[in-house]
């Protein structure tokens, strides 16, 4: 499947690209998906055309466009610290206004709106959970997403941690078991390092893993929003 570009405004007036997708017939709802640090990659763009084969209105709006437009960062570790140093100069407010203007995007065109989130994404799809006003939120390898338990989801949402992930670290899994918070389902992948999803990263991709988080999140979302 081929999704096209289009323009997004934020609230703050920000303008912003954003790569949206399209099912093959009537959608059963909308997604938006918050990137990883490398922008609206390749890998970012063949997540959204799957969640479109499979019958979902997807966006990926480019929350890097305040900073620098068009970026698409390669799978190498000098291209990771572009993309670190690119988050720098976006503020979280700033990460969120965008979001938003994706999520209001997606209601003019869809009745209910997911999140999913992938690493710096998940954390923002936990956010979007707890604040934005969203249906329903997957949010995949979140490692800030212990320090951000003060908010509380108010929408159903998953979370896909591997065990052996160094930026969610036992100690702070322990935190977000003991959180309790409602409407929320945790899977743990045993042995499963960071970033299992992304199959451009072939030291970190874990192809069973991520089929069977891919099966789940599918599950998710045709529970929570397409009935």
């Amino acid at each position: 499947m081929a999704g096209r570009t289009i323009e997004l405004r934020a609230a703050d007036g920000n303008r912003l690209s954003a790569y949206l997708a399209s099912p093959p017939g009537k959608a059963k709802a909308a997604l938006v998906i918050a990137h990883e640090v490398f922008g609206v990659s390749p890998h970012v763009k063949g997540l959204a055309d799957d969640y479109a084969a499979n019958g979902w209105l997807t966006i990926v709006p480019a929350l890097w466009d305040r900073v620098a437009r068009g970026v698409e960062l390669g799978p190498t570790e000098e291209q990771r610290l572009k993309g670190v140093e690119i988050r720098k100069k976006v503020t979280w407010a700033n990460i969120l206004d965008d979001i938003a203007a994706a999520r209001d995007e997606m209601r003019r065109r869809a009745k209910k709106v997911g999140i999913v989130g992938y690493c710096l994404g998940g954390d923002i799809a936990w956010a979007g959970a707890c604040m934005q006003g969203f249906d329903a939120a997957v949010c995949y390898y979140g490692g800030a997403i212990a320090k951000l338990l003060h908010l509380t989801n108010a929408c159903p949402v998953m979370l896909h941690n591997g065990t052996a992930d160094p930026w969610i670290p036992p100690e702070d899994e322990a935190k977000i078991d003991a959180a309790a918070k409602p409407m929320m389902t945790i899977h743990k992948y045993p042995g499963i390092g960071h970033a299992f999803v992304n199959d451009t990263l072939p030291h970190r991709y874990h192809a069973e893993t991520a089929k069977i988080a891919r099966g789940r999140t599918l599950a998710f979302f045709d529970r929570h929003l397409a009935r």
